[in-house]
């Protein structure tokens, strides 16, 4: 089978992203019931989750990395750390314990709680509820695996910030964030296919991971010089809209795609919002629906 790796590098990639899988689980769905005359093989875009095999049957979950900043994931953040570092929260609890003999007080975020959205049960989608791309997902993801919070701080940048492509670009750039995206879920989500044909990149046109993508684009180039790599560009709105800051880092963003992405991409696929057709009526406002 020749798979294909989807790579997704920020939130308004993550909105087109998010209603990119939902159109394929819906299609896959149709398939299945025998509903569609377009028939889609689960497994190029699909890998078979490890725990997938019981009283459901087999589990597919996207073949897929997701890069957002740690506050942009919603519900899908929440079962991710709790997966992640539960244990972990279990040893630093050991650890505090035997360092301080002294009264503790501990405070908590609430939860969040997702909104009435598709995919949940719900009988009724409100978009007005949509506060996270995650809130319109219809999808199972391994939330281990596939989704990645990307903080600064983490990964070498002082400050915490990913604001400006520079400083998306630098964060990559660093020796403990670069080696520890390619050399850990990556190598093993690549390495997992029996013959691999090639990467879906969806990224932001601008802002800290415009810089982040373009420089683990790169990357995947060097470790993989014959295999095919298709690059979406996602803009967040129009340039009248944008402020002085974001104008200029826009414009950087996309020269030196032009410059050094496009050539290490088969095609490179600028998006936005543009022009629609008359008489469809948008919210310009509302990433749900400029995203879909």
């Amino acid at each position: 089978m020749k798979e294909i790796i989807t790579l997704q590098f920020g939130e308004n990639a993550n909105y087109v992203g998010t209603h990119y899988w939902n159109m394929q689980q819906q299609q896959y769905a149709e398939d299945k019931g025998g509903d569609s005359n377009v028939h889609l093989s689960m497994d190029v875009f699909y890998s078979e989750d490890d725990q997938g095999v019981g009283q459901r049957g087999r589990r597919y979950t996207p073949r897929v990395l997701v890069f957002d900043k740690v506050g942009n994931f919603g519900s899908l953040g929440q079962s991710h750390h709790a997966k992640e570092k539960g244990d972990a929260d279990d040893l630093e609890a050991e650890i505090e314990a035997a360092q301080w003999d002294g009264a503790t007080e501990v405070h908590r975020q609430m939860p969040y709680t997702p909104s009435a959205v598709l995919g949940t049960g719900c009988n009724e989608f409100s978009e007005s509820r949509v506060r996270y791309w995650s809130d319109f997902n219809e999808v199972e993801f391994n939330t281990v695996q596939s989704l990645n919070s990307i903080s600064g701080v983490e990964f070498g940048n002082s400050l915490g910030e990913m604001n400006t492509f520079q400083e998306g670009g630098d964060v990559f750039a660093g020796e403990n964030g670069r080696d520890e995206m390619l050399e850990g879920k990556f190598r093993g989500l690549a390495e997992a296919c029996d013959q691999m044909q090639g990467f879906q990149v969806m990224a932001d046109a601008h802002g800290g991971f415009a810089g982040f993508g373009a420089g683990f684009v790169g990357k995947v180039r060097e470790e993989y010089p014959k295999s095919s790599i298709l690059m979406y560009n996602v803009a967040s709105g129009r340039a009248s809209d944008m402020g002085s800051t974001q104008t200029i880092d826009a414009a950087i963003a996309l020269a030196t795609n032009l410059e050094s992405v496009s050539a290490a991409v088969n095609m490179y696929v600028p998006s936005g919002l543009k022009k629609l057709y008359p008489r469809v009526q948008i919210e310009e406002g509302s990433r749900y629906q400029t995203s879909a």
